[in-house]
Formats: structure tokens, sequence, C-alpha cells
């Protein structure tokens, strides 16, 4: 009997452990890192690289995330921006050989190669910046993300502008009575 129980606690822990996995994700659709894009965010390897573009944003994977390539001291690392539709609603312009600093959540991919998911990306070479994850990681393109942060953009530092997805607009009230 006691087999059977701790055959039990082995096999729920096992599932357990898979479902807390920050990175490694069995729905993942980049199948050459691994990494789970729609879950990959993890609030402990949070770090900020100073990096050139080597790719600019771009389209990427059957669930259509958006990735750019930034050469940093720990050699070339894919930064995971979030999803096509989110990241095409950013006003921020980010053009091979720029200079960035991004703040996100770094992980290895079983491929070896370094993968940064975005918080933050400052755009040092003409002043824009954009945060796409709150503190505490949730992505602004979430429903589960705070509201009045959605979209959050400076551009030289003065101000903000507002506009996620729609542009800051959305439905006030409505829906059927």
């Amino acid at each position: 009997m006691k087999r059977h129980i701790l055959i039990f606690i082995l096999v729920t822990l096992s599932f357990w452990n898979r479902e807390a996995s920050a990175f490694w994700g069995t729905n993942s659709t980049d199948s050459a890192s691994g990494l789970n894009v729609s879950a990959g965010f993890d609030i402990n390897t949070m770090t900020t690289l100073n990096g050139t573009v080597i790719s600019p944003p771009e389209r990427k994977g059957q669930e259509q995330h958006t990735e750019m390539s930034v050469a940093a001291t720990q050699g070339a690392v894919t930064v995971i921006l979030g999803p096509w539709w989110y990241w095409k609603n950013q006003n921020i312009s980010i053009t091979k050989n720029q200079e960035l600093a991004i703040t996100g959540s770094l992980a290895q991919g079983k491929d070896g190669a370094l993968y940064l998911f975005a918080q933050r990306i400052e755009n040092r070479s003409n002043g824009e910046a954009v945060t796409l994850r709150s503190e505490s990681g949730k992505p602004f393109w979430s429903r589960s993300a705070s509201d009045n942060q959605k979209g959050i953009h400076q551009y030289n530092g003065s101000g903000q502008r507002y506009g996620a997805g729609n542009n800051g607009g959305g439905m006030r009230g409505g829906g059927r009575r």
C-alpha cells in the first residue's frame, strides 16, 4: 500500500512540476528552443541586456509571436516580444544596428541559445521606450493585466502615450442589454 501511495505522489509531483515550469511547455510551438513562448516569463531570471539589433522584430512560429535578434556581451540573444498582433500596434521603431537596453526574463533554450522574454525595451538610438509587461511579468496583451497599464510608451522621456492593441480604445459599458 505504501508503494502505491509513493508512486501516486511521484506521478502527481511530476505533473505539478511540468505545470510550474516557466520555460519548457508541452504546448510550445518553437521546436528549436523548446521554450514556451506564451508562458516563458520567469520573474526570478530578470536581467537587463544592452546590445545591438541584428535582426529587427518579425513574426515567428505557428502562434505568430514576435522576436528579434540582438548582439549582447553574452552573445546573440533572441528577444521574445509577445504576440505579433500586439507588437505591430506598439509605437516604437526598431531597425538593424540600433542600440537597445532590454529588461526581461533570460532563459537558455534546448538548442543552447539564449532567449530573453522582454518586459521593457529602450531604444537608445532614438530615445523611444515601450513596456510590454507589468513589474510582476504579466503581459499587457493579457486580460489579467491592469487596464491602466496597457501599452505604456515613452518617447524621449517626455511623458507617456497610451494605446495597446486597439490604440487605447475599447467598449465602455457596452455589450448586450
